[in-house]
C-alpha cells in the first residue's frame, strides 16, 4: 500500500519514490491565489474608501467601520472550524463553496443602497472568505511534493500578505469623487476565474481516516466564545475597556473557551484534536503568528489614517505610499519559502529575523516629529517593514504546516489564519487604545485655558488624526496627534519582540528534500499514511 501526494509516494515499508509531477499543480495554485489575493485585499480595501461610504450612506463614522468590523469579526472566528470541515467533507468542496459566497457577496456588497445593507453584505461577504481561507493553504500542501513545498508556501505566503498590504493601494485606485462600488465590483471577474480554474485544476483531498461526523455542538460553542472574544476586541475602544458589555464579552468569551475544551474531550470525533496543540513547534508558530499580526495588520488602519488625516494624502497618494512595501513583500515571501525549505531546524531564525525587521521599522518611527516628510519619516520604515512582513509571513505557514500530518491541514491552516486575524483585530484594538488614551488625556492638559468646548472639538478630531483649530491650538493637536503615533509604534516594536521570542521555541524540522520524505511521513501516526492521499 502507498501514500502519495501530487508527485512523491511512500509506502508501508518506508520506501520514497518520485512519480511523475503534473503540470497542473502550478494551476492549482493559481486557482487558490486567485480566491486568496481577493479575500486578503478586502481586508483592508475598504479603508481608504470610508469617507466617501459615509457621505453617500449618509452614516457616521463609528457605523461605517462596521463594514471592516464586522468582515474581519467573521474572518477571525470561523476559518479555525472551516479547515476542520475541509479535512472531514473534501477541502476542494468547501473552498468552491466559499468562493461562491464571497462572489455573491462582493455583488450584494456592490449594489447596497443603505449603510446597514453595506454591513450585512459585508458580513457575508466575511463568512465567504473565512470558509475558504483555510482551504488555499491545505490544498498548496496537499498539490506539492516536500522538497517544493516551500516555494509553493512561499509563493501562497507572498499572495496573502501582499493582499494585505496592496489593499489601501487598490481602494485608492478604485475610489474616484463619490464611486467606491468597485472595490467590490472588481471581485467579479476575478472571482468567476478563481471559481473556472478551481472547478478544473484543483483536486479534492480530505482526511481519509476521521469519520464523516460533524462535532456540531464543538462547533457552536467555539464559535459563539470566538464571536464574544472578537466582538469585545473590535468594540471596546467605543464602548471603554472597563464597561459592563466589554467586560461580559471577554468573560463569557474566556467561560466559554473553557467549555470547548470540555466538550471535545468527551465527544467520539472532536472539531478539534487536542493532541494538535501537543506540538510545540505548531503553538509557537501561531503565537508567534498572531503577535505579529498584531504588530503589523493591527497599526496599519492608523498608518492610512495618520497619511490621509494629517498629511492631506488623497486615497490615491495614501495607497501608493505603501507600494515600496508592497513590492519587497512580493519579493522576500518565495525567497522566504525556499531558504524556510533549505535551512530545515533552523527555520526559526527567518521568522526571528523578520521579526526584529518590523521591531527596527517601528522604531525608526520615533523619529517622527511634526516638521516630518513621507520620504524622511515613513518610506524606510516602510521598507524595513516590508522585508520583515516577506521573511515572516511564509516562514510561519511553513513551519505551522510542517508541524502537522497531512491529513490534519486544514484545521492547522484555520487554525492559523484564526491566529493571524484575531491578532490583527486585537492589533487595531491596542493600538487604538494607546493612541486614544494619550490624546485625551494630553490635549485637554494641554489646552487649559481654552473653553471647553473648543478642547473638546479639537480632541475628537484629533481622535481621527485630524489636527483642527486653529495657530497655537492647531499646532498643540498637531504635537499630540504625532506623540499619539508614535506611542503606537512602540506598542508595534514590543508585539513583534515578543513574536520573535516565541519563535525561537519553533524547533520543528521542515522537510527539504524527496530523500527525507521517508523520516518526515514515519514520524506521523499510521493512520496519516493514507490521509495524504487525494481522493479526486
Amino acid at each position: 500500500m502507498t501514500s502519495s501526494t501530487a508527485g512523491w509516494s511512500l509506502n508501508r515499508r518506508g520506501g520514497v519514490f518520485r512519480a511523475p509531477l503534473s503540470p497542473s499543480k502550478w494551476r492549482t495554485l493559481i486557482a487558490v491565489c486567485l480566491g486568496l489575493g481577493m479575500l486578503m485585499i478586502d481586508t483592508f480595501v475598504v479603508n481608504v474608501a470610508l469617507p466617501t461610504i459615509g457621505r453617500q450612506l449618509n452614516a457616521g463614522l463609528s457605523t461605517a467601520e462596521w463594514t471592516i468590523s464586522g468582515y474581519v469579526l467573521v474572518l477571525g472566528v470561523l476559518p479555525i472550524a472551516m479547515g476542520r470541515l475541509g479535512d472531514i467533507l473534501g477541502r476542494r468542496k468547501v473552498f468552491l463553496a466559499g468562493l461562491v459566497i464571497f462572489i455573491v457577496a462582493s455583488l450584494l456588497c456592490g449594489a447596497a443602497q443603505h449603510i446597514n445593507q453595506l454591513i450585512l453584505f459585508r458580513v457575508l461577504q466575511g463568512v465567504g472568505a473565512a470558509i475558504m481561507m483555510p482551504g488555499t493553504l491545505a490544498i498548496v500542501t496537499q498539490a506539492f511534493p516536500p522538497h517544493e513545498r516551500g516555494l509553493a508556501i512561499g509563493i501562497w505566503g507572498g499572495v496573502s500578505g501582499l493582499g494585505l498590504v496592496a489593499g489601501p493601494i487598490l481602494g485608492g485606485l478604485l475610489v474616484h469623487g463619490d464611486s467606491w462600488r468597485w472595490i467590490f465590483y472588481v471581485n467579479l471577474p476575478i472571482g468567476l476565474v478563481a471559481l473556472a480554474m478551481a472547478v478544473r485544476y484543483v483536486p479534492e483531498s480530505r482526511d481519509e481516516q476521521t469519520p464523516r461526523v460533524i462535532d456540531w455542538l464543538g462547533l457552536a460553542v467555539l464559535t459563539t466564545a470566538l464571536v464574544l472574544t472578537m466582538f469585545g476586541f473590535t468594540r471596546a475602544n467605543d464602548a471603554g475597556w472597563t464597561s459592563p458589555g466589554i467586560l461580559a464579552c471577554f468573560l463569557g468569551g474566556a467561560l466559554l473557551l473553557l467549555a470547548f475544551v470540555i466538550v471535545e474531550r468527551r465527544v467520539r470525533v472532536p472539531l478539534i484534536d487536542p493532541a494538535l496543540f501537543r506540538s510545540g513547534a505548531f503553538v509557537m508558530a501561531c503565537l508567534s503568528a498572531f503577535l505579529f499580526s498584531a504588530a503589523v495588520f493591527g497599526s496599519q488602519p492608523y498608518v492610512s489614517l495618520f497619511m490621509q488625516n494629517y498629511w492631506g494624502f488623497s486615497p490615491l497618494e495614501g495607497g501608493l505610499a505603501f507600494l515600496p512595501a508592497t513590492a519587497l513583500v512580493a519579493a522576500v515571501m518565495p525567497l522566504s519559502g525556499i531558504m524556510g525549505q533549505r535551512f530545515g531546524t533552523r527555520l526559526r531564525l527567518i521568522v526571528i529575523a523578520g521579526s526584529l525587521a518590523v521591531v527596527a521599522s517601528a522604531l525608526y518611527q520615533l523619529r517622527l516629529d511634526t516638521a516630518s516628510t513621507y520620504a524622511a519619516g515613513l518610506l524606510p520604515a516602510f521598507m524595513i517593514r516590508g522585508i520583515g512582513i516577506g521573511l515572516v509571513m511564509s516562514a510561519t505557514s511553513l513551519a505551522v504546516m510542517s508541524a502537522v500530518p497531512l491529513g490534519r491541514s486544514g484545521v492547522a491552516s484555520g487554525t492559523l489564519t484564526m491566529a493571524r486575524n484575531i491578532g490583527t483585530a486585537v492589533g487595531v484594538a491596542v493600538m487604538g487604545a494607546v493612541f486614544v488614551q494619550h490624546v485625551n488625556t494630553e490635549m485637554p492638559a494641554r489646552l487649559a485655558g481654552q473653553p471647553a468646548a473648543d478642547v473638546v472639538r479639537v480632541t475628537a478630531a484629533a481622535d481621527h488624526f485630524v489636527p483642527a483649530g486653529e495657530g497655537a491650538t492647531r499646532d498643540v493637536a498637531r504635537q499630540v496627534i504625532v506623540e499619539g503615533f508614535v506611542r503606537t509604534a512602540v506598542a508595534a516594536s514590543v508585539m513583534s519582540a515578543v513574536a520573535a521570542l516565541a519563535a525561537v521555541f519553533i524547533r520543528h524540522r521542515v522537510v527539504a528534500s524527496v530523500t527525507e520524505a521517508r523520516d518526515h511521513a514515519t514520524r506521523d501516526e499510521p493512520a496519516t499514511l493514507d490521509a495524504v492521499r487525494p481522493t479526486g
